[in-house]
């Protein structure tokens, strides 16, 4: 077929894994907001839809000694990683034997 256009497998495998880390950074977040939520007055509660950058710095000061924001950041470089890795797959000439 003309114009077709073959995706390579490490292209797949760095797309879930980056997807998987996406995912999974979300569900942390999640978990964060729940907590949260949790601890704070009903008139101060963050929705599951609408929030931002601030859920990190509220939980961090709610739950000081807490490991979740340190697997968020762990969950978010990883997945800049597969990005990263994807790019250079892609077009840095980077050819795997099929």
């Amino acid at each position: 077929m003309k114009g077709t256009t073959q995706i390579s497998l490490p292209d797949v495998i760095a797309g879930c894994v980056m997807g998987s880390f996406a995912v999974f950074a979300n569900l942390i977040s999640f978990a964060m907001v729940g907590k949260i939520n949790e601890r704070v007055p009903e008139n101060e509660r963050l929705s599951y839809l609408r929030w931002g950058t601030e859920v990190r710095r509220k939980f961090r000061q709610l739950y000081p000694g807490n490991r979740l924001v340190v697997l968020l950041d762990v969950c978010i470089v990883l997945m800049a990683l597969s990005f990263i890795v994807l790019l250079i797959v892609d077009f840095g000439g980077i050819r795997f034997a099929r």
